[in-house]
């Protein structure tokens, strides 16, 4: 089967997405077919499908129409860029070109391909005559855990509690969120605590005003380490050796990032504007509303039994390799690409 993918440019491609719809192509590669990123636009030659991953890319309608007019079926993943809180943002820029111009090639798609239920249902409501399907991402590396070893190599000590925030600084994913709750906390949580904050200043005003009250409140906060952008496997000791994984968002259509803390045994706390709360909220992790005073009781939750034996980390991981492995989820995306014709 010969697919073709189109994505947003490097330059504004999310790391996050960029790796699960890399680690997409592999596997349907590896599966034996062909994928070709976001070359021949003009779509000579055979091909089965065409993926587009993302919206708001002047190109995208134009390849849309040569779709129609070579009779070649598209699919259309927005990645979110739908969701409420997204539509929020920039709505004075956004929502004018978007019925002018997004909306009636999108419509026209064979199908388009939701990443949850919930972002599924949410499409239907702007694209009710449209074919809406759901499938999840994957895993994107072959880590499993390893909290020993990856602990040494950060030099995080035995005795301390870590709790990581690994995203992008910038308001949507709630550091300010989570920063507040520990510091409400402050006396509960055991004496050898420690935040690590891994992550791009993606809004330097947001992340210098997370910072300064970092600062301003060092006394009823554990330790906070500052580490920066993290790409590529360098990430994987700070999942692989935290005892918390946090992610107290305010929208996440996946939220790649906890599947990955899963991947590796350690345990997330999230809310329920991802689509974990189902899954996790069963004991396998911490749900909460992105509101202060709900993390602050999930903390207070976690902080009562805060560390997570080696065989809880076994079962989580194991849980995530079963439902997340492309090797079981790519024959779902090509079933879904054959039934286009």
């Amino acid at each position: 089967m010969k697919i073709r993918f189109f994505e947003p440019p490097p330059a504004q491609k999310a790391g996050g997405l960029h790796a699960a719809i890399d680690s997409l192509r592999n596997a349907l590669v590896t599966l034996g077919h062909q994928i070709r990123i976001n070359v021949d636009k003009t779509l000579r030659g055979n091909c089965h499908a065409v993926h587009f991953h993302g919206m708001w890319q002047s190109g995208f309608p134009t390849i849309a129409r040569a779709c129609r007019r070579s009779g070649t079926p598209y699919i259309f993943s927005p990645h979110g860029m739908l969701e409420p809180w997204a539509q929020k943002k920039k709505w004075w820029k956004k929502w004018p070109y978007f019925h002018l111009v997004e909306k009636r090639w999108i419509s026209q798609a064979a199908c388009i391909l939701a990443t949850s239920q919930g972002e599924a249902e949410r499409l239907r409501l702007i694209f009710p005559r449209t074919r809406i399907e759901f499938l999840p991402l994957g895993l994107t590396a072959a880590a499993r855990p390893d909290y020993e070893r990856a602990r040494s190599t950060l030099g995080w000590t035995a005795d301390e509690n870590v709790l990581l925030f690994l995203s992008r600084i910038h308001e949507k994913k709630g550091l300010d969120l989570l920063l507040t709750a520990l510091a409400n906390l402050h006396g509960t949580w055991p004496a050898a605590t420690r935040l690590v904050i891994v992550g791009p200043k993606e809004q330097r005003h947001y992340a210098a005003q997370c910072q300064e009250f970092a600062t301003r409140n060092a006394a009823r906060l554990p330790k906070v380490d500052w580490i920066g952008a993290v790409w590529g496997d360098d990430r994987w000791p700070y999942f692989q050796g935290a005892d918390l994984f946090c992610l107290p968002t305010h929208s996440e259509n996946f939220g790649l990032a906890v599947l990955e803390s899963c991947q590796v045994g350690t345990p997330a706390l999230t809310t329920t504007e991802t689509p974990w709360a189902d899954s996790l909220g069963d004991g396998r992790g911490f749900i909460a509303r992105p509101e202060v005073a709900d993390i602050t009781a999930q903390l207070q939750r976690y902080f009562a039994k805060p560390r997570t034996t080696p065989e809880e980390r076994r079962a989580l991981a194991e849980w995530a390799w079963a439902n997340f492995d492309w090797h079981n989820l790519a024959p779902r995306y090509l079933a879904l690409y054959a039934s286009l014709r």
